[in-house]
């Protein structure tokens, strides 16, 4: 694999920040021990940092100077002690050369390099330390105007990264398909979560990407269901799988929704219908210089559309728009910015504010849909009773939900379809390639059932 593309990241963020000269400055994350214990906790690295560095271990910074161009890595220096529990690390020149930077330095030599640079100014983020600048160099410190032309930067993805996000789209899919084979009646939602993350981290993937949830029946219905802990105990019920893992520090984020047994009930048939028809729409319409809330916007009429074909709302679908009443059947966002983190930095530029109305207030982003963005679109439709209750005791919604056939439909609990999209100069592409049709979840899940 080529060279993680450090210098340019750096040379992005100085070209948003608008300066000539001064230079940036970053701080990889520590090793943090359990309280009262020898124990590491599981290490990751801050998401900024290896955005211009490229670097997964601990103990690291780098710098750039604005003025001559020049990237600098400074490198934890391991003792002859240390190097016997962890192993003897690779020289300056090796680091220089594997992670793409002009110079390399230890850590403690980071004033006296710095210095010689004869810096006007320091741009850092705001909550890292700057200790290691020393006495010499911290009063010329601004934390005031790094983190938003970073973040901006982040935005936009180069072909290195969406090559590394298209890998972990397929390990984490191939992941789904094996999960939808084999899971049986009687299993519990943990061996699910686990299945899923011994197949990811077995075809090289580092973690999870976040907790992957494993929600069957009713459970489905927690949009961040942490429990994973219910046997599957009925056929009759779907199981949604939000597991998405990070592979080279780039996540995935992919959503499934699929029968326990080897078909779609009715019921469940046809609310993940209307959730599949949400996400074609909208992957459909995703393109440059169309907003973000539009496509949440058009994914609700698909819904409501859907939802008065099967008699759950009723009346006219102008007003049910204007009521935002498939906001109390979808009240989280259509979806966000992805890459380093699963919920991307950058959704909501400087002096945006949210939608205070029901399922637009959540949304992650709102911002102008431009090339190399990378969204996920993960519409869903869920049965939850205090979010509906609200909808009863509100006159101007619940004039347009049956609840007696809402009671029909409850059991079905919650179906959400995710998949990862690359906005390019015309339309998108889709990273995301595991199967979301009935007919293909249904012959996959009478493989289970042989």
């Amino acid at each position: 694999m080529q060279v993680y593309p450090a210098k340019q990241h750096f040379v992005k963020v100085a070209k948003n920040l608008g300066v000539s000269s001064g230079i940036i400055f970053v701080r990889g994350a520590e090793t943090i021990i359990h309280p009262d214990s020898d124990t590491e906790y599981e290490f990751h690295q801050d998401s900024n940092f290896y955005y211009l560095s490229g670097v997964r271990e601990p103990g690291f910074a780098a710098a750039y100077d604005i003025a001559t161009g020049a990237a600098i890595l400074f490198v934890h220096h391991v003792s002859a002690d240390e190097a016997v529990w962890i192993g003897v690390p690779p020289s300056l020149e090796d680091y220089r050369r594997a992670h793409g930077f002009d110079e390399a330095h230890y850590t403690h030599d980071i004033e006296s390099v710095l210095s010689q640079k004869k810096p006007s100014v320091i741009f850092v983020l705001p909550h890292q330390q700057v200790d290691q600048l020393g006495s010499s160099l911290t009063p010329l410190v601004d934390t005031e105007k790094l983190l938003e032309p970073l973040h901006e930067a982040r935005v936009f993805k180069d072909e290195y990264e969406i090559a590394i996000m298209r890998r972990a789209n397929q390990i984490s899919g191939d992941a789904h398909v094996k999960l939808m084979k084999t899971t049986q009646l009687g299993m519990n939602e943990a061996e699910v979560r686990g299945h899923f993350v011994g197949f990811t981290l077995g075809q090289g993937c580092m973690y999870e990407a976040y907790g992957s949830i494993a929600a069957c029946g009713r459970n489905a219905a927690i949009l961040h269901y942490t429990k994973n802990n219910q046997q599957l105990d009925s056929q009759e019920e779907m199981i949604l799988v939000d597991a998405g893992a990070t592979y080279e520090n780039y996540a995935s984020d992919i959503t499934r929704t699929w029968p326990i047994g080897p078909k779609f009930t009715p019921e469940c048939r046809a609310i993940y219908q209307i959730v599949l028809d949400m996400q074609k729409q909208v992957i459909a319409a995703c393109a440059p210089h169309k907003q973000w809330e539009d496509m949440h916007i058009l994914s609700n009429r698909v819904a409501a559309q859907g939802l008065l074909d099967l008699g759950i709302l009723k009346g006219d679908i102008d007003g049910i728009m204007e009521n935002y009443v498939v906001g109390y059947f979808m009240p989280h966002g259509i979806g966000h910015l992805i890459g380093i983190d699963t919920h991307d930095v950058g959704g909501y530029p400087k002096g945006v504010q949210r939608i205070d109305k029901p399922g637009l207030r959540n949304l992650r982003s709102r911002r102008e849909m431009l090339p190399n963005m990378v969204f996920t679109v993960e519409p869903g439709l869920y049965f939850v009773d205090d979010i509906l209750k609200e909808a009863q005791q509100n006159p101007k919604v619940a004039q347009f939900i049956d609840f007696d056939k809402v009671a029909e439909y409850r059991k079905v609990g919650g179906v959400r379809i995710e998949d990862n999209i690359v906005i390019t100069e015309d339309g998108n592409y889709n990273l995301t390639t595991c199967p979301r049709e009935i007919a293909d979840l249904e012959a996959i899940r009478s493989v289970a059932y042989q």
